[in-house]
């Protein structure tokens, strides 16, 4: 059977899944965003099983997730994801989160870039094009992201050291391990007052197991948005971000 231009999935917001706050973590999204996406390219062919015979994957390049608001404990959500476009080097992939009634709860955006695992280089697609790849024109009703520029000398630094949870099978660092120090940067006093309304990432430069980095935050005060980057001891940016605030 031809595999559908757009999938879903419809979840269960557990306790055990749940934050301080009784509300869907955006790590969890952030999961099952990932998981979605790889359900959907392996069924189109474009999928690990099919692009490591080439000694080929899909690094995430950019994410941004903006949310109305989210799911909470034993609330059912559901995920549906599609592709907006695909060229010989990325692919760029949309997501919509409601609820199972409708409810549209937030949007995401995410950049796929590939990668010749041998050279450390961009990969060719076109080996892997095929007939069920339809892009489409759905409604993923959020602004693209803006890059984040250099952070200021003044911005907080903090220090951490990869190990290994933070790893995934690729052995470097995990996309929600990066998600999670940088969200940790708040206090539960915040999180008390506040939630993630939208946050952008940048992925620039993988980080492996061992290498210790510095967490940057500059905030910009009265915006309700601040800006974060995980960069290396010689300055190399592993990670740019932008969070905006919202209040609960």
């Amino acid at each position: 059977m031809p595999v559908p231009p757009r999938i879903s999935r419809t979840y269960l917001l557990t306790a055990g899944e749940s934050n301080a706050e009784g509300l869907m973590p955006l790590t969890l999204l952030a999961e099952r965003i990932i998981e979605i996406a790889t359900i959907h390219a392996n069924a189109l062919g474009i999928g690990y099983a099919a692009l490591i015979e080439k000694n080929i994957g899909w690094v995430l390049s950019r994410l941004s997730i903006e949310m109305k608001r989210y799911p909470r404990i034993n609330e059912k959500y559901t995920l549906s994801t599609w592709i907006e476009s695909y060229t010989r080097r990325f692919s760029e992939r949309n997501f919509e989160i409601s609820t199972p009634e409708g409810e549209v709860l937030g949007y995401a955006r995410s950049v796929w870039a590939s990668m010749d695992f041998a050279k450390r280089t961009a990969a060719d697609l076109d080996l892997f094009n095929n007939d069920e790849i339809h892009p489409l024109d759905d409604n993923c009703d959020m602004a693209k992201a803006t890059r984040v520029g250099v952070l200021p000398d003044n911005a907080e630094d903090s220090e951490y050291s990869f190990r290994f949870c933070d790893l995934d099978f690729n052995r470097h660092v995990n996309t929600v391990r990066y998600i999670e120090l940088i969200l940790n940067h708040w206090s539960l006093d915040h999180y008390d007052r506040n939630c993630v309304g939208r946050i952008d990432l940048f992925f620039h430069h993988e980080c492996r197991f061992g290498e210790r980095i510095n967490l940057r935050v500059a905030y910009e005060n009265g915006s309700g948005r601040d800006l974060c980057e995980i960069v290396a001891p010689d300055g190399t940016r592993a990670i740019g971000a932008a969070i905006t605030w919202r209040a609960l």
